[in-house]
């Protein structure tokens, strides 16, 4: 055991053992946080997407709030992206009674609210029940992947080196059907889809951090009955109930933006 004894304005022990072990540590220090890989270590994996939006004018404290430790890179789920064949998934349950009869109870119940937005926007309110039929089953399932973490992760697919580690994460049968060069083709391409998507999720939420970081949806980002993506949401989000806000996982927002949807495509 040593002592500490006051002289002055310093410290000094009566054998000095506390010196050398504090240069020993400032040394260490030094070390330790001029390493690279500590420097990488301490930066978030979205740090180069940050950048990005940044640069494209939204906030660095709104930036810096969305991207916070509960919003990680959704690797698996990317990979698990790349074995999706749209022709391959089986549509003829929605044909299935069980399916039909929901489909008929929601416009049962929401007949008033499908035929204002028939009257709105001239979409057969049949139509507009089918879709969420399909999409969610009527609101029943909208999906349980954090969005903003999934589309920042495709966001950073234009970096190799997350490419190779999607690569690592698929099936042999899904490496030979893509080929590495269609594959990181792929992946640059839903990368810069992604930055839009992100962009347009941060322009809905801006300087609303936590909300954007709450929402669930699809593996691909979309979200509530209707699964808009952040895009769509921006752009076809109707106020359907009149409450001052663009709900999507309520009834009259999701009945009114798909029609309104619909309409801009021509309809």
């Amino acid at each position: 055991m040593f002592q500490l004894r006051r002289h002055g304005t310093a410290f000094s022990t009566c054998e000095n053992p506390v010196r050398p072990l504090l240069v020993l540590v400032s040394i260490l220090i030094a070390i330790l946080f001029t390493q690279p890989g500590a420097a990488r270590a301490a930066d978030s994996p979205f740090e180069p997407l940050k950048q990005q939006l940044r640069a494209e004018a939204f906030d660095e404290a709104f930036v810096n709030a969305l991207y916070t430790p509960e919003v990680r890179l959704q690797l698996k789920t990317v990979a698990a992206t790349m074995r999706i064949q749209e022709s391959r998934l089986n549509y003829q349950q929605f044909l299935e009674p069980a399916a039909v009869r929901r489909a008929q109870e929601f416009s049962a119940t929401y007949r008033s609210v499908l035929e204002q937005a028939q009257a709105a926007y001239g979409v057969d309110f049949y139509v507009i029940a089918s879709i969420l039929l399909v999409e969610t089953g009527c609101g029943r399932n909208t999906g349980q992947t954090q969005v903003l973490a999934v589309l920042s992760t495709f966001a950073v697919m234009d970096q190799a080196a997350y490419r190779d580690l999607i690569w690592t994460r698929v099936r042999p049968q899904d490496r030979e059907r893509w080929g590495r060069e269609g594959f990181d083709a792929k992946l640059r391409q839903r990368a810069a889809w992604a930055l839009a998507e992100v962009k347009a999720l941060l322009q809905w939420y801006r300087n609303q951090p936590e909300l954007a970081k709450a929402l669930r949806g699809s593996v691909m980002g979309a979200l509530g009955w209707p699964q808009f993506l952040p895009s769509s949401l921006v752009r076809y989000g109707v106020d359907g109930d009149g409450n001052g806000a663009v709900d999507l996982f309520s009834a009259a927002d999701a009945i009114h933006s798909i029609a309104n949807y619909l309409k801009g495509y021509g309809w």
